[in-house]
C-alpha cells in the first residue's frame, strides 16, 4: 500500500482489493481481496525491528519500550496513516509467535503455487 498509494492517488494505478482483513480508511473504496471473492487471501505487510539473539533482555525490552512510544505519537502514526499504513506493536514473544505464523503461511502459499528454486 505504502509505495502504490501516491500511483493509485493520481490515477496512474487502480486498486482492484486490498489485502488486509478490513478495508483501508485511505481506499475505503476498494474491497478487501476477500470480499472480493478470494477466500483466505488475507495478508498483512508487516516490518519488524530484530536485534541480534544474544541481546540481554534488558536491552531488549528498552528498545521494544522505545518504539511503541514511537509508533504511537500522534506525528509518526498520523504519517504513517497518510501513508495507507496501520501502526503497530507487539510485545518480543508475541512477535516471536507472529514470526512463525509468518513463515508457515507463506511455506503454505509456495507449497501450493508449486514455487521451486532453480
Amino acid at each position: 500500500m505504502v509505495s502504490a498509494l501516491p500511483l493509485i492517488q493520481s490515477g496512474k494505478l487502480q486498486a482492484l482489493a486490498v489485502g488486509t482483513a478490513k478495508r483501508s480508511p485511505v481506499l475505503p473504496n476498494a474491497p478487501t481481496t476477500v470480499e472480493a471473492g478470494v477466500p483466505g487471501s488475507e495478508y498483512l505487510f508487516w516490518v519488524g525491528l530484530f536485534a541480534p539473539a544474544k541481546t540481554p533482555q534488558p536491552v531488549v525490552e528498552r528498545l521494544q519500550a522505545e518504539v511503541a512510544k514511537i509508533m504511537v505519537s500522534p506525528e509518526v502514526k498520523e504519517r504513517l496513516e497518510k501513508l495507507g499504513a496501520e501502526p503497530f506493536t507487539m510485545p518480543s514473544a508475541q512477535f516471536n509467535r507472529f514470526i512463525v505464523d509468518e513463515t508457515a503461511k507463506a511455506q503454505q502459499v509456495v507449497k501450493a503455487a508449486s514455487i521451486k528454486v532453480d
